[in-house]
């Protein structure tokens, strides 16, 4: 086994299809065959199955896989700041809406108090984008609404937040029973997000179905409608706190009902970790 072949089963596994693996590596689809083969022969069993029109995986290269991927960044990771290896990459960073907002510019500020030479390259994405970024390699850390268990990562929670529902300042509502609730234009965050499910859990369990008048990927475009008075929102309380000190918007009691919503960290598996991105995982303290 060497790394050239290692390279060329993850293009495969990642494509799905021989052709399309040769092309993005500019090789031969013989010279991708042959890697294959030569590979299947010294594990003794097959690593993919091949199909009509592509490749699967078998469990074998799935496992196989997951012990070559650490590896395989390890050395492009190497490779890639070998031209500048007295400078300290960027810590690349996936994060959730809510955290990015709230806690997570305060979390990197402290962190560059402590070790002056860090820097970040921070994206905003869905806990789902966030962790298909993680898996790739592209990110090398991610926070996220919610917690997640998956054998390829370690995980932290560090912390969570209540969620709440607000409406405009001049609302005539002060408290609503959660039937009441539902029948309300709603203004809510995508389906698939966190806070989302989260609320969408709670309804399905007490039998109701949700039609929302508002639908955003951005928690300000539902805050701007609040203010406007088009409905009521479930946002997290951290979020809108300091709307509804300064009285634009208000908190909405609902009878029996109270909601919160974990922020998990992730990391990949692997044995190998830079000693910055070790650092700051050791600064990120769980809390059960």
């Amino acid at each position: 086994m060497n790394f050239k072949q290692c390279v060329i089963f993850r293009e495969i596994a990642r494509t799905k299809n021989f052709t399309r693996a040769a092309n993005n590596l500019y090789l031969t689809q013989s010279a991708v065959s042959h890697a294959v083969k030569d590979l299947e022969d010294e594990a003794g069993t097959q690593l993919f199955e091949r199909l009509h029109r592509g490749v699967e995986m078998t469990p074998a290269g799935e496992l196989f896989l997951r012990e070559i991927q650490p590896l395989i960044e390890g050395f492009e990771s190497v490779e890639a700041h070998l031209p500048n290896l007295e400078k300290q990459p960027p810590l690349k960073i996936a994060s959730c809406i809510t955290y990015a907002q709230t806690e997570l510019p305060q979390l990197l500020r402290r962190f560059t108090e402590k070790y002056p030479a860090a820097s970040f390259n921070v994206q905003v994405f869905p806990a789902s984008d966030s962790i298909a970024r993680l898996e790739r390699g592209e990110v090398d850390l991610a926070f996220i609404e919610g917690h997640i268990l998956q054998p390829a990562f370690e995980s932290k929670k560090i912390a969570d937040y209540r969620l709440c529902v607000v409406a405009a300042a001049d609302a005539k509502e002060s408290q609503l029973s959660f039937e009441e609730l539902i029948q309300r234009p709603l203004l809510l965050r995508e389906r698939g997000s966190a806070v989302r499910e989260a609320f969408e859990s709670v309804a399905v369990l007490q039998g109701f179905k949700l039609f929302p008048a508002w639908e955003s990927i951005d928690s300000q475009a539902l805050i701007s409608a609040l203010k406007a008075g088009f409905g009521l929102s479930v946002l997290p309380y951290r979020l809108v706190k300091e709307e509804l000190l300064q009285g634009s918007l208000k908190e909405i009691k609902i009878d029996d009902w109270q909601l919160t919503n974990d922020i998990t960290v992730l990391v990949r598996k692997s044995r190998y970790q830079p000693r910055m991105l070790a650092d700051f995982w050791k600064m990120l303290h769980p809390i059960e």
